[in-house]
């Protein structure tokens, strides 16, 4: 009797032991990368990438995000930043305040497709495409 005891408590202990580290698998966090450093360019964009930071230059437009845009394990990222809008000319004391913005989209390989919103009116700036190392085709509204 106390042979069968003593059996089923190893037995339970092994299977707890067992199913313990999926069940910590199963709640681990989903791995995180970043976009790829360096230049990424399309029609009416260019994107600089870096680790500390990402400078884009649009048409009529600049803006920056602090810091790395982090992807998750599909790809998919949202990140925050600053928009300044430009105007043709010269640059004037008046010009446009900075404008909170969002960037979101994804990365596949050397592609890119990201919607640039204004945050503080949700305007969209457009939705744009690139490719890592391609030539931007920027039309300058100065």
């Amino acid at each position: 009797m106390r042979l069968a005891n003593r059996s089923r408590r190893v037995l339970a202990a092994m299977l707890i032991g067992f199913a313990t580290p999926g069940c910590a698998s199963a709640t681990a966090p989903a791995s995180v990368d970043t976009v790829k450093s360096g230049q990424w360019g399309g029609q009416h964009i260019v994107m600089t990438v870096a680790a500390s930071r990402t400078d884009i230059e649009f048409d009529c437009g600049k803006a920056t995000v602090d810091g790395a845009i982090e992807t998750d394990t599909n790809g998919a990222f949202t990140a925050s930043g600053t928009f300044q809008p430009e105007r043709p000319g010269p640059t004037r004391p008046d010009a446009p305040p900075p404008r909170p913005m969002r960037l979101s989209g994804s990365v596949k390989n050397d592609g890119m497709q990201v919607t640039v919103v204004l945050t503080d009116q949700n305007e969209e700036v457009g939705t744009f495409t690139l490719t890592f190392g391609g030539t931007p085709r920027l039309i300058k509204c100065r």
